[in-house]
């Protein structure tokens, strides 16, 4: 399932309807995960006056346990999917989903605070749980 035509960033309304929950809502994991990379994404979306509201929790591997990112709010993106932004200490990770049934695909940009470290970008593919 796909974004519906006719969604846009303010709304959710498609021929009258609303369409929620997203197809990228739900619980993804990154099974292969190795130190450092994201291993889970939990997504919340739901309607509210014609509007998607959406948030997402990212999780990364971390030792002894998995580093949890805060809930932070998503923004639909034009073409479907989301995008969010995390901002860490040393770094920042934007994030885009996008959901193919049940696989989401996940582009994160690690973006450091230090201008002399080039962004580093990478892609996932994540299954529902």
């Amino acid at each position: 399932m796909s974004v519906l035509p006719g969604l846009t960033p303010s709304s959710a309304v498609a021929q009258g309807r609303i369409y929620c929950p997203l197809p990228e809502d739900g619980t993804w994991v990154n099974k292969t995960a190795a130190p450092k990379q994201l291993t889970r994404l939990e997504v919340e979306t739901r309607c509210e006056n014609d509007k998607v509201l959406a948030r997402i929790r990212a999780f990364t591997s971390c030792v002894p346990r998995d580093c949890k990112w805060g809930w932070t709010k998503a923004e639909i993106r034009e073409g479907g999917g989301f995008r969010v932004l995390l901002i860490g200490f040393l770094s920042a990770k934007l994030i885009d989903i996008r959901a193919m049934g049940d696989s989401l695909d996940a582009y994160v940009t690690e973006i450091s605070h230090d201008p002399a470290l080039p962004d580093d970008v990478k892609s996932y593919t994540l299954q529902r749980q």
